[in-house]
């Protein structure tokens, strides 16, 4: 399949009908991957698109296997009944010298073409599978091509509602460890939105653990390894807890486990965030500067909120200062009826 930049919406609409009528003519196994881009895009728009491929293609989950990266395929598990981790197949060095290579090539940290090293992972991941020698293959590249509209805002929500399905993912099993019965989610991490060693974001950090801190227990999706795409912001104090050491196989779903299960989540504005809400927690996140971020996604999440009543918070530092200064207006300015209500 060539990808072209300049097909037009409804031509990518078809080719991907003409994909799910290939899907159709046999019984083949279908392998989906591998996945090695940025979380965000894996919950936001690659599982729907998945979700949108299974409700019209015989036997899809049956057929399906996912290969995606961390111990992330639990999360597949509508779509496909099978997965096989990319790091066991390749070192996080590996990947990340590739999403690298990808970048050079096409000035995007997107897999917009399947590469040869890609082709090298999927003939590997099928033998470990034991899938055969047939078996047909969906590359992230059809996602970003398909959806590219909609975040490039040639189209609006319709569109991507046609080729998606944003069914709410199940949560995963809690992990096993010690975490408190009740607990706030925190990941805070360096980005070009809220970049890191900056001195206002540091202060911010440090503030806003600190005040969840001593309300209620924080556990911090931190871990001690460098296997995540961002570097995380250290923050210290009491009743905080930290995620123990795990494989790089096993981080992200971890990661996922524990946040799935917390009260709300709070952090850096990203992937994380975009994670909280399809797993339905609740969710205030920042930034410090918006930049070239799409607008589409923050719209996306917006109309996911409000469908399934989650809250989803986003803002910039300035926007937190007026936050507080609306809901936090000190007691003694209050008249003593408004007290007492």
């Amino acid at each position: 399949m060539t990808f072209s930049p300049s097909a037009k919406p409804d031509a990518r609409q078809k080719a991907v009908a003409k994909l799910i009528a290939t899907l159709n003519a046999d019984d083949r196994p279908i392998l989906c991957g591998p996945y090695r881009s940025e979380l965000g895009f894996e919950v936001s728009y690659w599982l729907p698109f998945l979700r949108h491929l299974a409700k019209h293609v015989n036997s899809f989950a049956n057929r399906a296997a996912i290969v995606t990266r961390g111990g992330l395929a639990p999360l597949y598990a509508a779509v496909a009944h099978q997965g096989y981790d990319l790091y066991a197949l390749r070192s996080v060095t590996d990947v990340r010298r590739e999403n690298l290579f990808d970048q050079k090539q096409t000035g995007l940290l997107k897999q917009t073409r399947e590469t040869d090293w890609d082709a090298d992972v999927l003939a590997d991941a099928a033998a470990e599978l034991q899938l055969g020698a047939l078996y047909h293959v969906i590359h992230p590249a059809w996602m970003y091509w398909a959806l590219a509209p909609y975040w490039e805002e040639a189209m609006g929500l319709r569109y991507l509602l046609s080729l998606t399905d944003f069914t709410p993912l199940a949560k995963p099993p809690v992990p096993a460890g010690e975490l408190p019965p009740r607990y706030v989610a925190v990941k805070f991490y360096g980005r070009a939105t809220l970049p890191y060693p900056h001195p206002d974001v540091a202060e911010f950090v440090q503030r806003t653990v600190a005040t969840i801190a001593a309300q209620t227990p924080v556990v911090l999706l931190n871990t001690s390894d460098d296997h995540d795409d961002h570097v995380d912001i250290a923050v210290g104090g009491s009743n905080i807890y930290r995620l123990p050491s795990v494989p790089a196989e096993d981080n992200l779903r971890v990661q996922a486990a524990v946040l799935a299960h917390a009260t709300a989540f709070v952090g850096t504005y990203g992937g994380v965030a975009q994670l909280a809400l399809r797993l339905g927690v609740p969710s205030c996140s920042v930034y410090l500067e918006w930049g070239g971020t799409a607008h589409a996604h923050l719209s996306l999440s917006s109309w996911l909120s409000k469908g399934t009543k989650v809250p989803f918070l986003v803002g910039s530092l300035a926007d937190t200062v007026f936050w507080k200064q609306i809901v936090s207006v000190p007691v003694k300015t209050l008249a003593p009826a408004e007290v007492a209500a």
